[in-house]
């Protein structure tokens, strides 16, 4: 935690509420139609859910469960009735009429909630349990099929920097708010929005916020409620099951549901408090939201729908099902690395321009700098400009900027300057150099706000200069790997051979349409 942080949450602290983090929200809520939140509850030790509620705010959510988390067969049925409405709600070819057939289209984005990040876990459980099972009827494999594959995809979306399609509550609200405690308590949901929501001061929302912690909003329940309540109810079942008794087993199961529903609606609920206290905070959203929304969209398509249908792409390469495990594809990883780099890159460029706290954090944290151009010279001949600004900024902040550096303007990230030089003055403050490398003019269609670079009006105002995107060049790193020319293909791209490489039988996993070596 930085010193940034600190002074936030001891502002909180003394104003005894929650404040706003940033000038702009900085991810989209979308419109009840296309958000989608999804709960999940399970037993003490195991992977699999016990039950489920999955919804659109607003709307009363579908709860499913299963007495037995330990039955295979129980949970099977219970993720294979889920299935429809994730995979229709992200546009699966198969399940939904409005799917989309490319990376541009005009189709809304579609979010999908969860309360906090231990139900992202699930997903990745999900993705394990089904995206290559063969277990029981051939129809009801291939829904889990299709429920593993999107469930994993979902998990490794919410791992991409400035992802907006897989949205955990708490992150959300911490992202938007400054709370007045340590980052381990905003891990849970009820204590945030109690923090939000009471009303008072200080020691009253203190004290709400203490009491809504008691209780769970994980995906495992109260070690009491599983203690007392359910397990008893459990194991009567398993008896009622195992000796043929249906109407004991129905009744215990029946009280099993009754229990987790309530569980489940809870975290239901919550979760739809949080978007609305979002969706209804007096802030705009910044104008790199669209840019974010943008991306989300087309990695929706690249790395779901493409590869549903089947489709190879000579970029982003041959259409194959990821496996929920490891990464078993050397080139796909290495694209995916170079994806996540450029998607960090592409958040801070998109929402910094629009957003000065945001700025301000850049410049505390030394990868930008504020100042006033004190000289501005053109140091070109002919109809060839040059322009060179003098900027003094103060001496008393950390600068990582290097000299050969690029930096661009606040407001204007079009106007890239390169770093010549930077000198401490006597009187402490720092002097740069700096030469106008792009939009030496005026951006197309400008009524004559911006000033050009070589004018000398603009001797005297302040300037503030940020990071420039790379992520340009690192996705052009992860559409090379794909070339089969390219240095080491040969390795990368060859499919495994040797006895090292056969896998168990239980792994179920065809390596044929991702080791062509690219795109068909």
């Amino acid at each position: 935690m930085g010193n940034d942080e600190v002074m936030r949450r001891l502002r909180a602290w003394h104003a005894g509420r929650p404040l706003p983090r940033y000038a702009t929200i900085h991810y989209p809520v979308a419109r009840a139609d296309d958000a989608l939140i999804l709960a999940f509850v399970r037993m003490g030790g195991e992977s699999a859910p016990w039950g489920v509620a999955v919804g659109h705010p607003g709307a009363t959510p579908t709860v499913l469960t299963v007495p037995e988390a330990r039955n295979r067969d129980l949970v099977a049925e219970m993720a294979a009735a889920l299935a429809p409405a994730l995979l229709r709600h992200f546009r699966h070819p198969d399940y939904s009429t409005d799917t989309a057939h490319g990376a541009d289209h005009a189709l809304p984005l579609r979010q999908l909630w969860v309360p906090n990040a231990t139900h992202l876990d699930m997903l990745h459980h999900l993705a394990y349990a089904y995206t290559f099972t063969t277990w029981g009827a051939a129809a009801r494999a291939k829904r889990l099929n299709a429920l593993g594959r999107l469930a994993g995809w979902l998990f490794r979306e919410a791992q991409r920097p400035g992802e907006v399609t897989v949205m955990c509550a708490t992150a959300a609200l911490s992202d938007a708010f400054t709370f007045p405690s340590d980052g381990v308590r905003q891990a849970h949901l009820g204590f945030l929005l109690a923090w939000m929501e009471t009303r008072g001061g200080r020691d009253r929302r203190l004290a709400a916020a203490t009491e809504a912690e008691r209780r769970s909003i994980s995906t495992s329940l109260d070690p009491l409620l599983e203690r007392d309540e359910l397990e008893p109810r459990v194991e009567r079942w398993n008896a009622a099951a195992k000796s043929g008794d249906a109407a004991r087993a129905a009744r215990e199961a029946s009280a099993v549901e009754r229990a987790l529903r309530g569980e489940l609606v809870r975290r239901f609920e919550l979760t739809e408090r949080a978007m609305r206290l979002i969706a209804d905070d007096p802030r705009d959203y910044n104008a790199g939201v669209a840019l974010l929304e943008r991306e989300a969209k087309r990695e929706h398509w690249y790395q779901y729908l493409r590869l549903e249908r089947r489709e190879d792409d000579v970029q982003d390469g041959p259409a194959f099902t990821p496996s929920p495990e490891t990464d078993r594809f050397p080139a796909a990883a290495a694209a995916r690395y170079y994806v996540h780099a450029a998607s960090e890159d592409f958040r801070l460029s998109a929402l910094l321009h629009d957003d000065g706290e945001l700025q301000d954090e850049v410049i505390a944290a030394g990868d930008g700098v504020r100042g006033e151009i004190t000289a501005v010279r053109d140091e070109g001949t002919g109809y060839a400009k040059t322009p060179v600004w003098t900027v003094v900024a103060p001496g008393n902040v950390p600068l990582r900027v290097r000299e050969g550096g690029d930096l661009c303007v606040a407001g204007l990230s079009a106007r890239v300057v390169r770093v010549r030089s930077i000198e401490e003055r006597r009187d402490g403050t720092l002097e740069l150099v700096v030469e106008v490398t792009k939009l030496k003019t005026r951006p197309h269609g400008d009524a004559g706000t911006v000033l050009v670079a070589t004018d000398p009006r603009l001797r005297g105002t302040r300037v503030t200069l940020l990071p420039t995107s790379k992520d340009g060049i690192s996705r052009l790193k992860s559409q090379r790997v794909w070339e089969r020319e390219a240095p080491g293909a040969w390795l990368t791209h060859a499919p495994p051979a040797g006895s090292r490489a056969e896998l168990p039988d239980e792994v179920l996993e065809d390596f044929r349409p991702s080791t062509a070596g690219g795109a068909a």
